[in-house]
């Protein structure tokens, strides 16, 4: 996605972190806060308790009131403890900075919403991949208001054909060129 995006004048794409390494939840918009960023997309492979029985691609957007099924919220528990994981406390918050977050939240909101709903839109070009549509959570990695924000399930990586179509260099770069379009 990065190298897709680069490739279109006016546009400059950079990533939290160029391996894999832990960077917090927070920290990761944080760190595309710092850059001034004008969006921010979290790229994840998808999965699913029963091995095999998951396929296809799905776009969040944040949710200020929870997920919109329960399937959802359990992904975003499941994403959302990866602090836990590694080691970072949850932090009690400011009431008067949430007022404030939340006015500009619902602005990036709607925002986030259009941009999801445009990427999956570029990403149905793919036949191969079911769309499971634009759906909401409380992802923590999301919660950045400076910019709209959202978390691409690309495909399953414990659906043994999805798998190899994430572990082919030609559909991943599909994948990129496909985002980028949205983006622009």
């Amino acid at each position: 996605l990065v190298a897709s995006l680069n490739e279109i004048p006016g546009i400059r794409a950079a990533l939290t972190r160029d391996g894999d390494y832990f960077i917090p939840l927070r920290e990761r918009y944080h760190v595309a806060e710092r850059m001034k960023a004008d969006l921010f997309i979290s790229i994840h492979a998808n999965s699913s308790r029963r091995r095999g029985s998951g396929s296809g691609t799905e776009v969040y957007f944040l949710s200020l009131r929870g997920a919109s099924d329960q399937a959802t919220q359990d992904l975003a528990d499941g994403e959302n403890a990866a602090d836990l994981i590694g080691g970072v406390s949850s932090q009690a918050e400011d009431d008067l900075v949430n007022i404030l977050y939340d006015v500009k939240r619902a602005s990036a909101q709607q925002q986030s919403q259009l941009l999801a709903e445009t990427l999956l839109d570029n990403l149905a070009v793919d036949r191969r991949l079911e769309q499971r549509g634009v759906k909401q959570a409380g992802f923590a990695v999301l919660k950045s208001v400076e910019f709209p924000s959202v978390l691409v399930e690309t495909a399953f990586i414990n659906n043994p054909v999805e798998a190899r179509l994430l572990s082919n260099p030609d559909f991943q770069r599909q994948i990129g060129r496909q985002l980028a379009v949205g983006v622009k």
